[in-house]
């Protein structure tokens, strides 16, 4: 006997999710998986891309001495330690997703602009493909439900199934 065909409902309920919240110094991974399981957390990353410049740095600057006198300058570098590390977070972000890439079947970003373009262009053809919602917003403070709330269809979508309905 032929199984009946699935409907595109029936298919987006059983569809796993993972939604990406990051900013450049925190990122959550919440996962839906099947109805009546709800969202839950599936990881919470920290970066030390919050702390202050100097506490980044091992040791001080390097110095230049100045060819008129005696006086000795800092040399900035290229890149500042903040966003080095930052670069580092959202590299790590990206290798994790790319591993996981078998345990979800669409994947939703929330991130500030320019974290978010960063984690699309590191991340794999195959995982790219995968990316159903790109928003370009800072939602890190705020709570699953509301999360939910404000990403439109995918999240009522899966508001319904956590709540079973």
């Amino acid at each position: 006997m032929k199984s009946a065909p699935k409907t595109r409902a029936s298919r987006s309920k059983d569809m796993r999710t993972w939604i990406v919240i990051a900013d450049g110094g925190h990122a959550r991974i919440l996962e839906s998986d099947t109805l009546h399981t709800g969202v839950a957390v599936r990881l919470e990353m920290h970066s030390d891309s919050r702390l202050i410049g100097g506490k980044l740095a091992a040791d001080r600057l390097p110095r230049a001495q100045e060819s008129a006198n005696s006086a000795r300058h800092g040399i900035e570098p290229r890149l500042s330690l903040k966003q080095h590390e930052k670069d580092l977070f959202v590299a790590r972000l990206a290798d994790y997703l790319k591993g996981g890439r078998s345990r979800f079947d669409q994947l939703v970003i929330v991130a500030p602009s320019r974290i978010g373009k960063s984690l699309v262009q590191l991340l794999p053809p195959p995982v790219a493909a995968k990316i159903a919602l790109c928003r370009n917003s800072d939602m890190t403070w705020m709570g699953v439900a509301e999360i939910l709330t404000r990403l439109g269809p995918i999240g009522k979508q899966l508001q319904k199934s956590r709540e079973g309905q």
